[in-house]
Formats: structure tokens, C-alpha cells, sequence
């Protein structure tokens, strides 16, 4: 369930006009509180064996309170009015703020589609071989280019059709790729026409999540 708010606001100097957009999603609400709750539970065990981390101090300020005694030495307890108050104001929120969206929807959906266009780069870079182009002259740039661009449209529908069945929770899609790569398929001339090599069970649950076909010959 999201929630959400949004308000008009002057920006600058000039006092330009922006929208500020502040979310509230009740289901990364319950999974930050657990990964809030886990970090304070390492601070906790830092303080009460003196191994301090100079990037904790303001959470050991503001989450516990440390008590030294000579009977008892150090006791460390949780500042709970600290934590309900960090919960309150960070737990499930995150704000948008932009000068050309009013709708807050439409600002959401273009905010998370900037993830999608940050993999295609990364794609191109690290999976595609762009890091370096190896090209002597402009034509045989722009074929690399052209070969790269088709490429990236591929990886783009893969991408997406393992995100709508849920497979990217198992496999990056360079995995899935990995996983593939002993699929083959071996062509005979003559009568003997053609076989693909054996598919691993993997394999097989990656083609029927993908909705993909083996051949009627296999």
C-alpha cells in the first residue's frame, strides 16, 4: 500500500515553483524497522565490547545510553524515545522533489524508470563489451554501435520478462545467460540434419518460466 502527499513549493532564490512528493510505503516501512532493528543490535554488541566504529558515534549518541559503574562496568540500554522517533520520521518514507512533475504517480514512475535506463548503461559497459570500442575508422564504428544498440534491446526484453516472471530473484540475467550458455545446437550436413545438447533440469525450468519452447524434434 503507498501513500502519498504532495505539496507546492518556492525553490530558490527566484522562488521558482516545485512540487515536493512524499511517499509512504507500508510494506518498505516493516522491512526498514528490521533492518533498523539489526543495525541496532550490532551497535548495541560494539558498545558493550569496546570495539567502537568512528562512523556509529552519532547512533551510539542517539540510540542507547551507556552507564559506567566499578561494580557492575559498562551497561548499555536503548534510548527508546530515540529509536521511536527515528522510526517515525525515516521508516517507509522517501520524498520526490521536482519542477516539471505535479502528478506524484507520474514522478514515481519516471524516478524508478531511471533505474531501468542506469542497467542499460551498465549492460553496455560490462556485459556488452563497450568499455573500450577497438574501432579504426567511423563505419566500423557505427556498425559497432548498430550491432551494440540491437544487443542492448535484447538484454532489455530479457530483463523484463524475467522481472515479470519473478526469475530475477533467482538469477541476474547474466547468470541466467551463464546457465544457457552450454545449450547448443549442432547441425549436420547430409541426413543427419540436426540436435541440441542435453538440457540440464536448470535449463529446462529457465525455458518454461520464460515461456520458452524446446524444438517438437528434441
Amino acid at each position: 500500500m503507498l501513500y502519498l502527499h504532495s505539496r507546492l513549493l518556492p525553490w530558490g532564490k527566484e522562488r521558482k515553483r516545485c512540487y515536493l512528493h512524499l511517499y509512504y510505503n507500508a510494506h518498505a516501512a516493516a522491512q526498514a524497522t528490521d533492518d533498523f532493528t539489526e543495525e541496532l543490535l550490532a551497535y548495541k554488541k560494539e558498545l558493550e565490547t569496546g570495539f567502537f566504529n568512528s562512523n556509529h558515534e552519532e547512533a551510539y549518541k542517539t540510540f542507547f545510553t551507556v552507564k559506567e559503574t566499578p561494580v557492575r562496568g559498562r551497561k548499555v540500554s536503548f534510548n527508546n524515545v530515540g529509536i521511536a522517533e527515528h522510526r517515525n520520521h525515516y521508516a517507509g518514507f522517501y520524498v520526490l522533489l521536482s519542477n516539471d512533475f505535479k502528478d506524484p504517480l507520474e514522478a514515481l514512475s519516471t524516478y524508478r524508470n531511471k533505474d531501468s535506463v542506469e542497467k542499460c548503461f551498465d549492460d553496455l559497459k560490462n556485459q556488452l563489451d563497450m568499455k573500450r570500442l577497438r574501432v579504426h575508422s567511423s563505419p566500423v564504428m557505427d556498425g559497432r554501435f548498430f550491432v551494440q544498440f540491437i544487443a542492448l534491446i535484447y538484454m532489455s526484453i530479457l530483463r523484463k520478462k524475467m522481472r515479470d516472471s519473478e526469475m530475477l530473484d533467482k538469477y541476474s540475467v547474466r547468470e541466467l545467460l551463464l546457465e544457457m550458455e552450454t545449450l547448443t545446437q549442432v547441425r549436420y550436413s547430409g541426413k543427419y540434419g540436426q540436435i541440441i545438447t542435453e538440457v540440464t533440469k536448470p535449463q529446462c525450468l529457465i525455458m518454461e518460466k520464460l515461456e520458452v519452447a524446446l524444438p517438437a524434434w528434441l
